[in-house]
């Protein structure tokens, strides 16, 4: 067949494939998917960093060479960082790095959606609604639009499950060229991806190991010789990069805190509607699926001899188990949703059951099931859309005062000076300057001001009202109560400086110098609640 005739036959293949409208209602969705996250980036695309957001950019930064000392250490060592290093010795913007290290992974999370849930349950309607559902989730938009690691790795962990699912289950080529025999292996790599770039989602391997137990007998686990090349690649990489893989793992163990199930609410805040509550039908629709695939895994006799469905529910069901359990048992915090975005996928397709069992109620009725699809998800996607649109916009200017107070004093400072701030790792980022923290609350003015007499080259401090825990000689905010009795803010201070402004009287007392033992503090700026004083060694 010439290249003519075979491109001929393409274009056939895919009008062909086109006219089944399940495929073409999920282009419709990708489509969305994609308009969506491209309208908010260029909303965000400039907007200030976030504390967490800074500590992976400024590492990153230091990593690339530029002129910043800041070092993360811990349960924020990421190897995000390494690869926005990367992109930055390239020469990209933050705009740029953001489109390739959030957005893109962030659109194809909605594509792995939906041919993950194919290659689960064969039924593109499943597909179709949990695939939707990732397109407008307001936690996945939200997330998206900073340099959060959760969307990555979260790309990652779905991409893990697509090999599994491909290879292991399906005994199919791998992304059409890869022996499905090296599913595990691959799978292997792909979820320590996962676990170096966020390690909380470190479940991801837990979901295969779990699943691979209790769906084969052990005997043909031991036999797989892929399997024992999957442990050899662990061990070497776990020897290789121990330090690494490890650090800040001990942080995420609290035993000192109490067991508690406040941490079901996450499907509350994944799926609320913030509008009405009353109305709030993808939370109520996911209980509803659960327990559905409860039962449906409850008249399940075995297994080793279920189908793919059922292996299906149960692989849904260890996911939803397993990351529950990590977070009750271990680290015992609630949190924010973000932590809790392995459970997304098993969360809608529990949704698209739930969805598709009212639907097929209506079926002697016509059209009727598409009509109550398109009414539960339609509106559910709908108020998701909404809240993604407020928050996002009501976060824009977060922050924004330590931007520009930061590059303010890059612009007037040399490389060699000193910053002293409370928003740490944001001015490290924005200045490109070392940055120094003033210290705790309870720091007294004394130890601060012998500091800066033993370092001539801190040369500004922000004092910024944007932070909590400053030093009590720098920063004071004063509350009072409304007609409500709810707290009020009614006054600023910056008591070393014996500034003062009273919102409540209008009244502003702004000290423009002060001199403690030879060392002048001279306000240079205010930028947006931060106050950026110049310091004057005499």
């Amino acid at each position: 067949m010439s290249e003519t005739e075979k491109e001929e036959t393409r274009k056939e293949n895919f009008k062909a494939w086109l006219k089944n409208p399940y495929n073409f209602i999920f282009i419709g969705i990708f489509l969305l998917a994609i308009i969506i996250r491209i309208y908010y980036f260029s909303l965000t695309s400039s907007q200030p960093l976030w504390w967490d957001e800074s500590v992976y950019m400024s590492y990153a930064k230091n990593l690339a060479g530029l002129n910043i000392k800041f070092v993360a250490a811990g349960s924020q060592l990421s190897l995000f960082s390494y690869i926005a290093a990367l992109f930055f010795k390239f020469g990209l913007s933050e705009a740029g790095i953001k489109l390739l290290l959030e957005i893109f992974p962030s659109i194809f999370l909605v594509f792995l959606t939906y041919k993950i849930c194919i290659l689960m349950y064969n039924d593109k309607r499943i597909a179709l609604i949990s695939s939707f559902l990732m397109a407008v989730s307001w936690a996945v938009l939200f997330n998206s639009m900073r340099f959060h690691v959760d969307i990555p790795s979260l790309f990652f962990g779905f991409l893990s499950i697509y090999v599994f699912w491909k290879g292991y289950e399906k005994k199919e080529k791998i992304f059409f060229r890869i022996d499905s025999k090296w599913a595990i292996p691959l799978t292997l790599v792909l979820v320590l991806l996962t676990f170096t770039i966020r390690k909380g989602y470190f479940m991801f391997g837990f979901f295969f190991l779990f699943y691979m137990i209790l769906t084969r007998k052990f005997k043909d686990l031991i036999k797989d010789k892929y399997n024992w090349l999957a442990l050899i690649i662990l061990i070497f990489l776990v020897l290789i990069g121990k330090g690494f893989l490890f650090s800040g793992a001990e942080t995420q163990y609290h035993p000192e805190t109490k067991l508690n199930l406040l941490l079901f609410q996450v499907f509350n805040s994944f799926f609320k509607n913030i509008f009405n509550s009353k109305l709030s039908l993808l939370f109520y629709l996911f209980w509803i699926g659960f327990v559905i695939l409860v039962f449906e895994l409850i008249f399940l006799i075995g297994y080793l001899k279920a189908s793919i469905k059922e292996k299906s529910n149960l692989f849904v069901f260890l996911m939803l188990v397993i990351t529950l359990s990590y977070f009750i048992f271990v680290v015992r915090d609630p949190g924010e949703p973000r932590w809790y975005f392995p459970v997304l996928l098993a969360s809608f397709i529990c949704i698209s059951k739930a969805s598709l069992k009212i639907a097929d109620y209506t079926r002697k009725f016509k059209f009727a099931p598409i009509i109550v699809i398109i009414l539960l998800i339609g509106y559910s996607g709908y108020y998701q859309l909404k809240h993604s649109d407020m928050i996002i916009k009501n976060k824009l200017e977060t922050y924004k005062g330590v931007k520009d107070s930061s590059l303010f004093v890059k612009s007037i400072s040399s490389d060699t000076d000193i910053l002293i701030s409370k928003s740490l790792p944001q001015t490290a980022y924005y200045s490109e300057r070392e940055v120094l923290s003033p210290g705790p609350p309870d720091k007294p003015l004394e130890d601060f001001l012998s500091e800066l007499k033993e370092n001539k080259n801190i040369r500004f401090l922000l004092v910024s009202f944007w932070e909590p825990g400053n030093p009590e000689f720098m920063v004071k905010q004063v509350y009072a109560s409304d007609v409500n009795g709810n707290p009020m803010l009614v006054k600023w201070e910056v008591p070393f400086m014996e500034t003062t402004i009273d919102f409540s009287t209008g009244q502003q007392n702004i000290i423009q110098e002060k001199e403690y033992n030879n060392i002048k503090f001279k306000l240079i700026n205010v930028l947006d609640r931060v106050f950026i004083y110049e310091i004057i060694h005499k």
